[in-house]
């Protein structure tokens, strides 16, 4: 493969074109084999989660260059994302072995180890390559991530906060640290951290654009407009700055102008979850019928119980066997810092990949609702029900336990096309109806926007799963007393 295809794949690869990637890469795999076309092929595979095939690749790829650092530590990341820690871990052991030095290769090692559980292991990896690459905003987000889930409590970003300070000018370093402290609620020295930047480079883009973003979390939303319209101006091609103008936007009351914003993001990603969120949002706030039409919460919103599989007399039984697997998987304190949960903690691994007979049965037991669920799909042309199809796979899987005080927040999932929630034990608050804590609840954005509030609760059940579409809002009321234990999933079309 030579120098010039293998930049064009790269570009391919930059602008989010994968498939793009992929066909360069098969048409020079076509003209000469090579190791460098297959670790692009793997690399092109891998972005577009076909992991086994993108194993294949990497595997063709290591076996024509056993000596590449490159075509081992894709064939070991493809390994880890795939579930396969310990072989993962071993290749990247090795390399270290060999004197290979690059922060990407610990960061991922350190994810390997926490795919083992092994997460005080990987907390002293990640300090220890961070020390020696202070400067790296991933190894530096990864530690304080970890130090957040472990239960460090306010401490957790010290070694960031110290690399911003011995590097005040470097950007990258500057705005991730502050997302780390917007995520961890920190908004009040998160702003402090923009601001000193904005002092340092006014007129500055991703910094106005990330204080903007960090005002609207404060319910500032007018102040942070104009920082949100600047970043636009700044990078008008880049969809997710549009996308937080988007947002201000609708916490303004503004459904026109938001719409007018999502028209070029909506004709470059028409199935962005995202986007067509959004959407529905402005078609509410101004009275548009096509909201119903992208959020009928009667049909879309399903639940099913689920019957026992073969072997247990009930789904009790199931479950009970079932949550002693995934208590094992429960190794951290608190919530990831980029995930909705609010206290309790969520496996480090998704459950596709566990090779535990109780979770691979739950797996199976799934594919007769989904296919029920999916039967029900009429409309063509719909972002739902236009991408029906006989051929799904589950795009993640992972297990969440809820503490007393726990709750998700309103989220949807941009890259899903069904979204889920599958209980797997219950406190016994659920059970009531007048308070309804812990039940899960549809249409009301994360933050407070007008005339959009919740549409419609379902009340929870041990053996039930509830289905319905990813673009959609939905959280968790917060339950006083008791745990929860969930196992969600995302679905795509194959």
């Amino acid at each position: 493969m030579n120098a010039e295809v293998q930049k064009r794949a790269q570009a391919q690869m930059s602008a989010g074109n994968f498939r793009g990637a992929e066909q360069i890469a098969r048409a020079a795999l076509a003209e000469a084999p090579s190791a460098e076309a297959f670790e692009v092929l793997a690399n092109a595979l891998r972005a577009q989660d076909r992991l086994e095939e993108a194993l294949d690749a990497a595997n063709q790829a290591a076996a024509r260059a056993p000596h590449s650092a490159s075509a081992q530590h894709g064939r070991a990341f493809i390994l880890g994302k795939l579930g396969r820690n310990t072989e993962a871990l071993a290749i990247f052991d090795q390399l270290l072995q060999r004197g290979v030095a690059a922060p990407q290769l610990h960061l991922n090692r350190a994810v390997a180890l926490l795919g083992l559980t092994r997460d005080a292991e990987a907390e002293g990896a990640l300090l220890e390559a961070a020390k020696r690459w202070p400067q790296d905003q991933a190894l530096q987000s990864m530690l304080a991530s970890v130090r957040w889930m472990r239960g460090a409590g306010e401490s957790f970003a010290r070694d960031y906060g110290a690399a911003v300070q011995r590097q005040p000018d470097s950007l990258h370093l500057r705005i991730g640290y502050s997302d780390i402290l917007r995520r961890a609620d920190q908004r009040a020295r998160a702003e402090e951290v923009l601001i000193e930047g904005l002092h340092k480079q006014p007129g500055n883009g991703p910094l106005q654009g990330a204080l903007g973003v960090l005002l609207d979390e404060m319910d500032r939303t007018a102040e942070g407009l104009p920082l949100l319209r600047a970043a636009v101006a700044d990078a008008p091609h880049v969809p997710f700055v549009r996308g937080n103008l988007i947002c201000a936007l609708l916490r303004l009351g503004r459904g026109d102008e938001a719409l007018r914003e999502l028209t070029p993001l909506l004709q470059a990603q028409p199935l962005n979850g995202d986007w067509i969120c959004y959407q529905s949002m402005a078609y509410r706030q101004l009275g548009d019928p096509r909201y119903h039409e992208l959020c009928d919460y009667d049909l879309m919103v399903q639940p099913h119980d689920l019957e026992a599989p073969q072997g247990f007399a009930s789904f009790a039984d199931f479950n009970a066997a079932l949550r002693e697997s995934l208590e094992r998987l429960h190794v951290l304190e608190t919530h990831p810092l980029d995930q909705s949960l609010r206290h309790g903690s969520q496996t480090t691994r998704s459950l596709l990949y566990v090779e535990d007979p109780i979770v691979q049965r739950y797996l199976r037991a799934l594919e007769d609702p989904i296919r029920a669920y999916i039967a029900t799909m009429q409309k063509p042309n719909h972002p739902w029900s236009g991408r029906k199809t006989d051929k799904f796979r589950l795009s993640g899987c992972w297990s969440v336990k809820l503490k007393p005080s726990g709750y998700h927040v309103n989220h949807l999932h941009p890259e899903g096309w069904i979204s889920s929630a599958y209980y797997v034990s219950l406190p016994e608050v659920t059970k009531f109806g007048d308070s309804q804590e812990g039940w899960i609840k549809f249409g009301e954005p994360r933050w407070p926007t007008p005339h959009c509030t919740v549409e419609k609760v379902v009340q929870p059940k041990e053996g039930r799963l509830v289905l319905f579409p990813s673009y959609m809002w939905h959280g968790t009321i917060p339950f006083s007393q008791g745990e929860r234990m969930t196992a969600p999933f995302d679905v795509v079309p194959a």
